[in-house]
C-alpha cells in the first residue's frame, strides 16, 4: 500500500480476533482493510466467498472486482475500495435526536426507500442478505444508491447457507429465524420474509433510537441475557412490538411488518418502499 500509510480502526472490535481498518495513504486509493485471525478467520473467509459469488450478480454491495482477499497462515485478509457516504443510522440521526425539520424527514424517508430498494435487487437476484441492520448500509453521496455491507452470512442458489449462522442481530431478529437458530437443525436458513422483518426493524431502531421489541414491557433487561435466551423469546413471541410518538406515519407502517402474525404477511422489499413512497 505504500507508505507512510495511516490505519484508523473502524470495527469488528465486537468479533474476538477481528479487526475493519480504514487506510488512507498518499496517492493510494482509500481501501477497508478486514482480518480475522482464528475462528475469526472462518468469517472472514466466507464473507471472501460470497464476495467471489456475488462479483458478477449484485452490484447493490460493497463487492467489487476491486476487492482482493487471501489467507495467511491463520488469519485471513479482505481488501476492498472504502466507500463513502452515510450509513443508513448517520441519515437518520438528526431524527433520532429530536426536532428535525422538513428537510431532515425527507432525507431520511427518502434513504429508507432507496435501503429497501436496494435490498429488492439483492433479493431479485437470488440472494438473501441475513444480517441486516443501520450500520451495514451506506448511502452514496453522488447518488440514490445504496451499497450494503456485512454480506458474510448471506446465500444463494449458487452458495449455500454457512453452518456458523445464527441469525445476525438479536434484537432484529424475525421470530421464525429465531426459533430456526435455536432448534437443533444446521445450518439456520433464513429467507427473504425474515430480511424485510430486519429490514423494518433497522429503520425502527435508526429512527428511534431504541428496539423495536418491547423489553421493558416484559420486565426483561436484554443486556442480562445471553442472546441464545432472548432468540428463545423472540421466538415464543413473548417480547410484544413496542410503540411509539416518535414520526408516526412511519413508525405505524414499519410496526404492522414487525407484528405481523405470519411471515407471509410481510411485504416485498419493493412493496415496503412502495409503501414508504406514498408517505413522501
Amino acid at each position: 500500500m505504500g507508505s507512510p500509510t495511516n490505519w484508523r480502526l473502524v470495527g469488528g472490535w465486537h468479533v474476538r480476533d477481528m479487526a475493519v481498518w480504514h487506510v488512507t495513504g498518499p496517492g493510494m486509493q482509500q481501501v477497508a482493510v478486514k482480518t480475522g485471525r482464528g475462528q475469526a478467520a472462518d468469517v472472514v473467509g466466507r464473507e471472501s466467498m460470497v464476495l467471489a459469488c456475488m462479483q458478477s450478480a449484485v452490484r447493490a454491495t460493497a463487492y467489487s472486482e476491486d476487492v482482493q482477499y487471501g489467507l495467511a497462515g491463520d488469519t485471513a485478509w479482505l481488501v476492498r475500495p472504502w466507500v463513502k457516504g452515510l450509513t443508513t443510522w448517520d441519515v437518520f440521526q438528526a431524527v433520532r435526536d429530536g426536532r428535525p425539520e422538513a428537510s431532515d424527514y425527507r432525507r431520511a424517508l427518502a434513504a429508507a426507500v432507496d435501503l429497501c430498494t436496494a435490498v429488492g435487487g439483492l433479493h431479485q437476484r437470488g440472494w438473501v442478505h441475513g444480517d441486516l441492520q443501520p450500520h451495514h448500509s451506506v448511502h452514496m453521496a453522488t447518488s440514490r444508491t445504496v451499497q450494503l455491507l456485512g454480506c458474510t452470512w448471506a446465500w444463494s442458489a449458487t452458495l449455500p447457507p454457512a453452518p456458523a449462522y445464527v441469525g445476525g442481530l438479536v434484537h432484529l431478529l424475525a421470530p421464525e429465524l429465531a426459533a430456526a437458530a435455536e432448534s437443533p437443525t444446521r445450518p439456520v436458513i433464513t429467507s427473504k420474509s425474515a430480511d424485510i422483518y430486519a429490514l423494518a426493524a433497522t429503520l425502527w431502531w435508526s429512527t428511534t433510537g431504541k428496539w423495536p421489541l418491547n423489553y421493558r414491557a416484559a420486565a426483561v433487561d436484554p443486556n442480562t441475557h445471553t442472546a441464545a435466551v432472548l432468540r428463545r423469546m423472540i421466538a415464543a413471541r413473548r417480547l410484544k412490538i413496542s410503540t411509539t410518538s416518535i414520526w408516526p406515519q412511519l413508525t405505524e407502517l414499519l410496526r404492522q411488518v414487525l407484528a405481523a402474525e405470519d411471515a407471509t404477511q410481510r411485504p416485498t422489499a419493493f412493496g415496503l418502499a412502495q409503501s414508504l413512497r406514498r408517505l413522501m
